[in-house]
């Protein structure tokens, strides 16, 4: 089951977005491979609003470690 977190932008609109973990978090060639455990999620990710052009949403490894019960 995929898990899907939502998280607000820091935009003027202060959209809702909604974050798909699985792909988030999916194996990339430049990290050399996906996150074996909680330390080795990045702090932070910062993805672009998908309702605005000036917000920006932010998701922390504490958000993703509360979302898959870690």
């Amino acid at each position: 089951m995929a898990k899907t977190i939502n998280v607000r932008c820091n935009g003027l609109g202060r959209h809702v977005n909604e974050v798909h973990l699985d792909t988030l978090l999916q194996p990339t060639t430049v990290l050399r491979g996906g996150p074996r455990n909680a330390e080795d999620i990045p702090e932070r990710f910062d993805l672009p609003c998908r309702e605005c052009a000036d917000g920006r949403v932010i998701v922390t490894r504490e958000m993703i470690k509360k979302a898959l019960g870690r």
